[in-house]
């Protein structure tokens, strides 16, 4: 993975996203700071960063005895991920439709086009997250805003892995995204509400397939 454009820690964090979606490092695999170090040429401390950031991502649990290990994705926990976002997103994206700036929107469109030209599953992954806060920044000193981007960051391992096995998603979800700006646009509150629940729908049927096929669904787009 080239680092160009790339803080250390970024590179360490991605280049192990990539690793663990892929299936090289399959659930309960022990990742060793200094082996990761010398094999990325990097110090321990971007390492030590980019654990902790999985840990958030849910992609690996750090143990005091065990050390940092990875971690199964499952399709009871994506259920529940995505039980909580259909509830709070739609909500956070009505709000936002009816005080949203036209920069936001403009700045979203940019976001949307960057990720036409992005084949890349884990960096579309994080453009997905940056293209939905820039429709809802206006809201960003808000409870809801809050929780939902905490919900955002903790899916993306599941949508990663859903662009791994079935790259065509990102084109159904391009299409998507391209409608829910357009209502945006419009100021169409209900437009907006609807389409964002039935985009997270969409995207949960996806994610569960593909997590329900599992290590050989993953290894045979590795």
């Amino acid at each position: 993975m080239a680092r160009h454009f790339q803080t250390a820690q970024q590179y360490v964090l991605n280049t192990l996203r990539a690793e663990i979606l892929s299936g090289r490092h399959p659930a309960n695999t022990r990742l060793r700071q200094e082996e990761v170090a010398a094999r990325l040429d990097v110090s321990t401390t971007p390492v030590r960063e980019a654990f902790r950031d999985l840990r958030a991502e849910g992609l690996v649990s750090i143990d005091p005895n065990k050390g940092v290990v990875t971690r199964g994705l499952t399709a009871d926990d994506v259920d529940e991920i995505y039980a909580l976002r259909i509830v709070l997103e739609p909500m956070l994206a009505q709000r936002a439709c009816r005080r949203a700036s036209v920069a936001q929107f403009d700045a979203a469109a940019a976001c949307h086009q960057t990720m036409l030209d992005t084949a890349t599953p884990e960096a579309w992954s994080v453009l997905n997250e940056t293209f939905h806060e820039h429709l809802v920044a206006c809201e960003a000193d808000t409870r809801l805003f809050a929780m939902v981007g905490a919900l955002l960051s903790v899916a993306r391992p599941y949508v990663a892995l859903a662009m791994h096995v079935q790259q065509d998603i990102m084109a159904s979800n391009n299409a998507e995204h391209a409608a829910l700006l357009a209502a945006y646009r419009a100021r169409d509150e209900k437009a907006v509400y609807d389409q964002t629940r039935e985009h997270l729908r969409n995207t949960l049927a996806a994610v569960v397939r593909c997590v329900s096929r599992g290590a050989q669904g993953i290894a045979a787009v590795a």
